[in-house]
């Protein structure tokens, strides 16, 4: 049994109902029975409290947005069978084992991979990108909608809720959008982090 917010009103409620039921049952009430229930009904409420403040801060789950475009998979033509093997392999792990609804790998101003929910224009990395491959920094933008600077990806995956810009070396990166706001896990930023250095080893063996 998952004990969060309900289950945990269920169970104090129980207790509650049981101690209630032994009390009406004694016949001789004594002041150590008397204050051995009060402690019990005391117990229960405060156990049924507890479950109405997990209730209240249980996250919700975000639902999954409507976005608009075509599932495709596109590559750029010159990727040597070595690298579009590895940018196909963990592409689609990505899109089958995370949230995510969209990914785009960019190299030195080429879009040279596009997988899942994809806009038929052309997407030009802006500030976030840029900082992102400057910096060598995973960015994670949890919830889009708050993000400033969100008009960058229109052209990426349009009204997409969540993003992770993963820079893979100073003029790569990959860009992964998700399909529910904070939606990534840190398991998941940690694991395409690594996959980007692979990705990195793997470009710097095979110029393009």
């Amino acid at each position: 049994m998952v004990f969060n917010g309900k289950s945990l009103i269920l169970v104090g409620a129980i207790l509650f109902i049981f101690q209630i039921a032994n009390f009406i049952s004694i016949e001789t009430i004594t002041p150590e029975l008397e204050r051995a229930q009060v402690l019990a009904a005391i117990a229960s409420l405060i156990i049924i409290l507890i479950g109405f403040l997990f209730k209240q801060f249980e996250p919700l789950a975000s639902e999954k947005a409507d976005l608009k475009g075509e599932n495709k998979f596109l590559f750029a033509k010159n990727i040597p069978e070595e690298v579009i093997d590895e940018l196909a392999w963990g592409s689609e792990a990505i899109l089958t084992s995370t949230a995510a609804a969209a990914i785009l790998i960019h190299n030195d101003g080429v879009n040279i991979l596009r997988r899942g929910i994809t806009s038929c224009k052309e997407f030009k990395p802006g500030d976030t990108c840029l900082r992102s491959i400057k910096d060598m920094k995973l960015i994670s933008l949890a919830n889009t909608k708050f993000y400033p600077g969100r008009d960058e990806f229109s052209n990426f995956c349009a009204d997409i809720p969540s993003i992770l810009v993963v820079p893979i070396n100073n003029k790569a990166f990959i860009l992964i959008g998700g399909w529910s706001a904070k939606c990534f896990t840190k398991s998941d930023e940690k694991w395409i982090n690594n996959w980007s250095k692979k990705i990195n080893n793997i470009f710097s063996k095979n110029k393009f």
